[in-house]
């Protein structure tokens, strides 16, 4: 008998430590895990969140705001890691606040990229909600167009490290529109600023991305050709050019994507926090 109980005691106690073991809590055992790595592919980072007027956007409706996202963009080849603009660096921009901003070197980290790997960067334009974060990325090589970059330049905070980046041979000025790598080409498009940019990639056969910079805001209103307002352009005329361009390209199935809209959100699936996989 005294043995019965002996053996009933031993398989409780070691029935009970296993049972703490598997019940570990996950904050435990991912604090101690290295950032995953992400796949190979094409991807949309979400910054942070605000509100904008509609006058200022390609809106139907001119009276009151709309919510806006403030994105950049990720492509991952390999160890190839290109930046379609930057983010702003920090929680408000000059014309309105970012709400639930985070940093894009702290999100990007989150997926194990370091400042350092950051190879390239292309701006679609100069305003600080897309080239704030230009000083957080200290290797990589920066395209832009020449009016761009001199307006950039007079920013007092980023204004010394570009003169830098600029003697150090780390700035390619886009004159006109040319290709980046295969089937990845920079449109200059010239109507939101002096020197806006897109980029048109056939990432393969069938699969067409058109990144637009602001020259649109509202992926359904580019794809249909509404241009901006005079009031949020350097040249309406130069807008109204690509937002044709654009509605012939949507036409023929490429997938158009802008900066600010929400909805390309919910064109991919959130693989880490705020960074959504688009292809």
């Amino acid at each position: 008998m005294k043995i019965f109980i002996l053996l009933v005691t031993t398989l409780l106690f070691y029935c009970g430590t296993s049972s703490l073991e598997v019940k570990k809590p996950i904050s435990e055992i991912s604090g101690s895990m290295s950032p995953p790595e992400l796949q190979d592919g094409f991807y949309a980072i979400l910054v942070g969140k605000s509100f904008y007027p509609n006058r200022l956007a390609n809106s139907e409706i001119e009276e009151g705001e709309s919510e806006i996202v403030f994105l950049f963009y990720l492509i991952k080849l390999d160890k190839r890691y290109i930046l379609i603009d930057t983010g702003t660096s920090s929680i408000s921009t000059s014309k309105i606040a970012v709400q639930n901003w985070i940093s894009s070197d702290q999100i990007l980290g989150s997926a194990g990229i370091k400042p350092g790997m950051i190879g390239e960067i292309i701006l679609t334009h100069f305003h600080s909600d897309h080239s704030g974060g230009i000083n957080l990325f200290p290797n990589a090589k920066i395209y832009v167009t020449p009016e761009d970059w001199y307006s950039l330049k007079k920013n007092r905070t980023l204004g010394s490290k570009l003169f830098a980046k600029e003697r150090s041979g780390k700035v390619q000025f886009v004159k006109s529109s040319f290709e980046v790598f295969s089937n990845f080409r920079i449109l200059l498009t010239k109507g939101h600023t002096q020197g806006s940019i897109a980029i048109e990639w056939l990432r393969s056969p069938g699969k067409k991305f058109l990144i637009t910079g602001d020259e649109c805001y509202w992926v359904e209103f580019c794809k249909q050709g509404h241009s901006l307002s005079s009031e949020g352009t350097f040249s309406l005329s130069n807008n109204k050019e690509f937002l044709d361009y654009v509605s012939v390209l949507s036409s023929s199935g490429t997938k158009i994507l802008t900066m600010h809209d929400p909805a390309v959100l919910s064109l991919g699936e959130e693989v880490l926090p705020r960074i959504y996989k688009l292809d």
